[in-house]
C-alpha cells in the first residue's frame, strides 16, 4: 500500500500513484478504451491544470489528492471473504470504473458556463445571488458531459469521447449526486454498472475523514464562507483513514477542544452521513461488494478524546461559542443525514427507512433561517447564540 499524496503533491506523484494503484493495473490490461494508457495519462495532467486555475482555496479538495483517495480507496477494498474487489472486476470494467471516478467531480474545478446544457435555465447561468463557490457545487454535475468532452477533446481524445463506454463513465461518475432510487440512464438496467456508481457514491461519502485536508493549514490561513470551514472542521473529526476491511468499516471521531455535550445533534448527523452508505447496499451486492457492518465509536453521544488540531475553531468570527459552532456544522450536512422533513420529499423520507438514521435535533438550525433569515453569517451565528441561549 502506498502512503497518499500529499495535499501539496507534484503532479508526477500523483500520476504516478494512480498508475500503480491496483484498479488503474488491472485496467490497463485490456481496457476497451481508444488509446486509454495515453488518455488516463493526459486525464490526470488536464485535472491538475485545471485545479491550478480553479483560484477557489475555499473548496475542500476536488483535485488529485481527493481522487487519489478514491482510487486508493477502491484499489483497497476488500470483500467479506478477505478478497480484493479490483480482483472481481474485469479490465473493462476496471477502466470504466476509474475513468468515471476521475471525471465525477471535474465540474468543481471549472466556473466556465459554456459547459451549460442548451435548456438550462438563462437566469440561473448568471444568478448573482449565491456565491460562486455554490454556483459551481451545485451545477458540477450537470456541466459535467460537455466540460469533460471539451477537455478530452483538445487533447485530441475524439476517440474516447465518441466511445459508448464514455458516455456509461459519465452517467456513472454523475450519479453521485442523486440516490439509487432517483437513478436513470443507459445503465439503468444493467446491475453490475449500478454497483459501479454505488462504489463511487460510497467511495466519496467515506472520503469525509481526516486525510481529506489539512484543517489547520485551511483554517489560518485559506479565505472562504463559514460554510466552507465548516467543512474543513467536520473533516478534522474522524480520526482514522477510512478503508472497507473484511466488508466492513471502522469509524473513530474525536471532538474539538473546549466543547461539551451541546454537539450531540452534530455527532449524530456525522454519524448518519456515514450510514447513508447503506442506501447503496443493493446496488454493491451485484459485485458481491456489501458491507456488512458499520461500526462506530462512539456508537452514540459525543467523543471523550479531543483533537488538538481543531484547537483553532474560536479564531473564526462565525464561531463565537460552542452553540455557534453547533450551528454552523449542523447546517453543513445534507438534508438527509438530518432527516429534515421539511426539506424532503414523502418518497426520500420513505427511502431514508432503510438507512435507520438517528434523529437530529434541528430545532435551532431552523429558528434562525425562516420566516427571516439574517443577512451575514456572523448574524446567523449571533441569532443562534441568543436564540440558544448561548454566552
Amino acid at each position: 500500500m502506498f502512503g497518499l499524496p500529499s495535499p501539496d503533491t507534484l503532479l508526477r506523484e500523483a500520476r504516478d500513484f494512480i498508475f500503480s494503484s491496483r484498479l488503474a493495473r488491472n485496467s490497463l490490461a485490456d481496457s476497451g478504451l481508444p488509446r486509454w494508457p495515453v488518455a488516463l495519462h493526459d486525464l490526470i495532467e488536464t485535472i491538475h491544470q485545471l485545479v491550478q486555475s480553479c483560484h477557489m482555496p475555499e473548496f475542500t479538495d476536488h483535485g488529485l489528492p481527493h481522487l487519489c483517495s478514491l482510487v486508493d480507496r477502491l484499489s483497497l477494498w476488500e470483500l467479506a471473504d478477505g478478497q480484493l474487489l479490483v480482483d472481481r472486476l474485469s479490465s473493462q470494467e476496471s477502466a470504466l470504473l476509474l475513468l468515471s471516478t476521475l471525471l465525477h467531480d471535474l465540474g468543481m474545478l471549472s466556473q466556465n458556463a459554456q459547459d451549460l446544457p442548451d435548456d438550462y435555465p438563462a437566469w440561473a447561468s448568471r444568478d448573482q445571488t449565491i456565491e460562486v463557490a455554490e454556483w459551481v457545487r451545485r451545477t458540477h454535475v450537470i456541466r459535467l458531459p460537455r466540460l469533460a468532452s471539451r477537455v478530452l477533446n483538445e487533447t485530441g481524445h475524439d476517440a474516447l469521447v465518441n466511445n459508448s463506454q464514455f458516455h456509461d463513465a459519465l452517467e456513472i461518475g454523475a450519479a453521485h449526486q442523486r440516490w439509487p432510487w432517483q437513478w436513470e440512464g443507459a445503465w439503468q438496467d444493467k446491475p453490475r454498472q449500478r454497483a459501479l456508481a454505488a462504489l463511487i457514491a460510497v467511495a466519496d461519502l467515506l472520503d469525509e475523514d481526516s486525510a481529506r485536508c489539512d484543517t489547520t493549514t485551511l483554517l489560518r490561513h485559506r479565505e472562504g464562507s463559514a460554510l466552507n470551514r465548516a467543512h474543513w472542521l467536520r473533516h478534522g473529526w474522524t480520526a482514522n483513514r477510512i478503508l472497507v476491511s473484511q466488508g466492513s468499516i471502522s469509524i473513530t471521531m474525536h471532538r474539538p477542544p473546549g466543547t461539551d455535550g451541546t454537539l450531540r445533534p452534530v455527532f449524530g448527523a456525522l454519524r448518519n452521513h456515514f450510514r447513508l452508505i447503506s442506501l447503496y447496499f443493493k446496488d454493491l451486492s451485484h459485485l458481491g461488494a456489501q458491507i456488512e457492518n458499520i461500526n462506530f465509536s462512539p456508537c452514540t453521544g459525543i467523543p471523550t478524546e479531543e483533537n488538538a488540531i481543531l484547537r483553532d475553531w474560536r479564531r473564526l468570527p462565525e464561531y463565537a461559542n460552542v452553540q455557534a459552532l453547533y450551528y454552523q456544522l449542523l447546517r453543513s450536512f445534507m438534508n438527509e443525514a438530518l432527516k429534515d422533513s421539511s426539506k424532503l420529499s414523502v418518497r426520500d423520507l420513505k427511502q431514508l427507512g432503510s438507512a435507520a438514521l438517528e434523529d437530529i435535533d434541528i430545532s435551532l438550525m431552523q429558528a434562525v433561517q425562516p420566516p427571516r433569515e439574517p443577512g451575514t453569517e456572523i448574524e446567523k451565528s449571533f441569532e443562534a447564540i441568543v436564540g440558544g441561549g448561548g454566552s
